[in-house]
């Protein structure tokens, strides 16, 4: 049996129990292993009381033995409850690591609570003025309408079971009226309230609060982005319309049952086509908001972060959708009870007037809720993804000094 001073120089190893309980010296040796015994420690009965040669007291575990970390050397590990996570940093309003869906939803309403006056003030600005622009507009257009739409019906009407479509005739007006005026105005200014409430999230993110003036001048410079991927998106879905359209069209001219049957199949084909399509490119609209790059270079970027991420993204998406419509429903059904007595009343100004609320109601959940949660889910993919969350440490460190 060798002692540490003659012993010829070799990686430490764990030196197996002696009878008896007596064990070499301990030394600074390799530190233990996970899963293995640390030299001197016998599992099946405590360390015998006696010196070490460094002076140890008897009573006292040597350096080097199991669950003791020497000067200089790391600790064993200590394994935690199964879920465990580490504390994580907290600048803002979401915790610096990838998030659960119930500090997306909290971490949502949390950045309202931390910049109201972007979040509520500013954006609401932007959706009530492009509401009340667009209802000046339609109001004129459904009474142009429903004018054109009467034009038709009084030919019609020769046939008595056409007597009741003056309601029909109404109906259409204040539709095609409010989608040209209100639709029109808040396709285009939703955009950039999603970008405002992008900016704003971002910032909240690492505990800064962004001014409302810069907040402003940021989104209007990414604003022309926001407004060419909606006009894109449009476009697409045109494009898709038209496409089944002559798909089914051609189907029905070759045979009439084999055009029945692609209807289902092209209807299918649309749906799952729809959502893939909007859950790959759910995250362009906040990257585009908060990135500086170029368009197509931004797009690509948010649109490869999908990747190994799409069924989390559609799920969120989807649920919070889902909230979103149920809230609307409730929520206009005092405002459809006073448009259908408008309409009874043949009130072009109040049917007009009773959208218009239905539009800033929807309009400011969507903005406020989805456009938060969006937020937050981009930043949360690139967490895991790219990392992000060492460069917004750094950045909440940043300002935290300022």
């Amino acid at each position: 049996m060798t002692t540490p001073e003659s012993a010829p120089d070799q990686p430490a190893q764990p030196t197996p129990p002696q009878p008896g309980g007596s064990q070499p010296a301990g030394g600074w040796g390799e530190p233990p292993r996970y899963g293995q015994y640390a030299p001197g420690y016998d599992p099946a009965a405590p360390p015998a009381p006696e010196q070490s040669q460094h002076g140890t007291p008897p009573g006292v575990p040597a350096a080097g033995q199991y669950g003791q970390s020497q000067y200089g050397q790391y600790a064993p590990f200590s394994p935690q409850v199964p879920g465990y996570r580490p504390p994580a940093d907290k600048p803002g309003i979401v915790p610096l690591r990838p998030l659960t869906l119930g500090e997306l939803y909290d971490g949502a309403f949390g950045a309202v609570r931390h910049n109201p006056g972007v979040t509520l003030g500013l954006t609401a600005i932007v959706v009530v003025g492009a509401v009340v622009l667009g209802t000046l507009i339609s109001i004129p257009l459904t009474t142009l309408f429903t004018d054109l739409f009467a034009s038709v019906f009084t030919q019609l009407e020769v046939d008595p079971a056409t007597e009741d479509l003056g309601f029909t005739q109404d109906l259409l007006g204040v539709t095609y009226g409010s989608a040209l005026g209100t639709g029109l105005l808040l396709t285009l200014a939703t955009p950039l309230a999603m970008g405002i409430m992008a900016i704003s999230v971002s910032d909240s993110v690492i505990g800064r609060k962004v001014s409302v003036s810069d907040a402003w001048r940021r989104a209007a410079k990414r604003w022309w982005f926001l407004i060419g991927f909606s006009l894109l998106s449009f476009v697409a879905v045109l494009v898709a319309y038209a496409l089944a359209i002559a798909i089914v069209a051609g189907l029905f001219a070759v045979d009439t049952t084999l055009g029945v049957i692609g209807i289902f199949v092209v209807l299918i084909a649309l749906v799952v086509g729809g959502v893939w399509a909007v859950t790959r490119v759910a995250l362009i609209p906040p990257a585009l908001a908060v990135e500086g790059g170029g368009f197509w270079a931004t797009c690509q970027r948010a649109w490869k972060l999908t990747r190994g991420t799409f069924w989390r993204v559609l799920g969120i998406y989807l649920l919070t959708s889902i909230i979103l419509s149920v809230i609307g429903q409730i929520v206009a059904v005092p405002v459809g009870i006073v448009m259908g007595v408008a309409m009874t009343a043949a009130n072009d100004v109040g049917v007009a007037v009773s959208l218009g609320l239905t539009y800033i109601i929807t309009g400011g959940m969507s903005v406020l809720f989805l456009g938060g949660v969006m937020a937050l889910l981009y930043i949360d993919t690139r967490m895991r993804r790219e990392g992000l969350d060492v460069q917004l440490q750094a950045a909440a460190a940043a300002a935290a000094d300022k």
